[in-house]
C-alpha cells in the first residue's frame, strides 16, 4: 500500500538543492504567503484538468493546499508514483519549484 505523501511547490528560477528547497518549506511552513502569484495559479488549473484516481472518492479539490505563491499536493492515491510523475511535470511546465519533504528530495 503506498503511504501518502506531500509535494510543495513554487516559482523558482530555477532548479533547486534538497537543501534550499528544504529551507523554503520550512520558510512556507512558518509565514504567510507572498503575493498572488500566476505560474502557481495556472499550475492549479492544469492540474485539476487532470484526474489523479477516477475510482477514488478523494479529488484535486480535497488534496491541494493553495496559498497565493506556493501549493502543495497532499499525494493520497494507490499508483503515487504516476501522480508524482504528473506533478513533476506540471512543475517543470509552469517553472515551479518541486519539493517532497519526507524524502527531503528536490524535484525539479
Amino acid at each position: 500500500m503506498d503511504v501518502p505523501v506531500d509535494v510543495v511547490l513554487w516559482r523558482a528560477p530555477g532548479p533547486a538543492s534538497s537543501a534550499e528547497a528544504a529551507a523554503r518549506y520550512a520558510e512556507l511552513r512558518s509565514s504567510p504567503l507572498g503575493a498572488f502569484d500566476p505560474q502557481v495559479a495556472a499550475f492549479v488549473r492544469e492540474l485539476r484538468q487532470t484526474s489523479p484516481d477516477p475510482s477514488s472518492p478523494v479529488s484535486w479539490n480535497e488534496a491541494l493546499t493553495v496559498g497565493s505563491d506556493a501549493v502543495i499536493v497532499h499525494v493520497v492515491w494507490p499508483g503515487r508514483q504516476q501522480v508524482l510523475d504528473l506533478v513533476a511535470l506540471l512543475a517543470a511546465r509552469h517553472g515551479l519549484a518541486c519539493y517532497e519533504p519526507a524524502r527531503q528530495v528536490a524535484m525539479s
